[in-house]
């Protein structure tokens, strides 16, 4: 991959513009841990919350029991800064509103650091089924490791009850996808600049406005029905801005340092 030069913020947005670099696409080879809650827990609706590494908070959601409903995660541990870890949460739909994180099953304090669960809404429907090869047992500890494994199980059980995965399994999954959409590579002040610059790429890569701390992505689901979500990115840290290709079709961002954990670049 081609250098990004990190830039002083005072320089001109032309400048800025010039250090992002532009891919054909990307090859993903997705891992994922995933618990199918589904209808199996009628009498339950667990608060979840979705919170990146950087302290955001992604999702807020109440997990009413539903056919076809699911919890993702990533297979590799995460952990969190403690200063994140003690931010309080504000959101007035969540239970844990005027709660650190570290009493949240989603944070856990390890030794001398803070592992995060970052868990996300999906539908076990059959388009998931056919684009990933699932298991009940991990055959593949190299990239299902046992400490995500181990957070994720005690995250779920917290949310569920402790019987919560004999009555669902756990399930491991994983796919390959070649994404043929251009995506876009540098620092969060040389992306914004870039596609605010140039409307054209910004709207094909599937992102509605630029805010000021990132932008509004725009796109539809597998049932064609439009879908809006808000992007934070972080400053002065190296980003990915793509097209998610899946259920949800739209504009996306992942950390560069996240994103090579599971794609390759494609050189045009």
């Amino acid at each position: 991959m081609g250098s990004c030069l990190c830039l002083p913020l005072a320089e001109k947005p032309a400048a800025h513009a010039q250090q992002v670099k532009i891919y054909k696409g990307f090859r993903e080879h997705a891992y994922r841990l995933l618990f199918p809650y589904e209808d199996k827990f009628p009498n339950m609706a667990p608060d979840l919350l979705t919170i990146l590494p950087n302290g955001v908070i992604e999702t807020t959601k109440k997990l009413a029991a539903e056919s076809e409903r699911g919890l993702i995660a990533y297979t590799y541990p995460q952990f969190v800064e403690p200063g994140v870890a003690q931010r309080l949460v504000d959101k007035a739909d969540s239970s844990w509103k005027d709660r650190p994180y570290s009493d949240t099953p989603f944070v856990e304090k390890s030794g001398g650091k803070y592992r995060l669960v970052q868990t996300w809404p999906t539908k076990f429907n059959a388009k998931f089924k056919q684009d990933f090869v699932c298991k009940e047992t991990n055959t593949d500890p190299k990239h299902f490791e046992l400490a995500a494994v181990e957070a994720f199980t005690a995250c779920v059980e917290t949310l569920f009850g402790t019987s919560a995965t004999d009555r669902s399994r756990i399930q491991y999954c994983h796919k390959v996808t070649e994404n043929n959409f251009p995506c876009y590579v540098g620092l969060t002040e040389s992306l914004m600049t870039y596609l605010q610059m140039n409307q054209p790429e910004m709207m094909g890569v599937g992102i509605k406005e630029m805010t000021p701390d990132g932008f509004v992505a725009t796109g539809e689901d597998g049932k064609k029905n439009k879908v809006e979500k808000q992007f934070r990115m972080e400053k002065k840290t190296y980003y990915v801005v793509y097209k998610k290709v899946g259920w949800e079709t739209m504009g996306c961002c992942k950390t560069l340092e996240q994103f090579l954990k599971e794609s390759e670049f494609l050189e045009g």
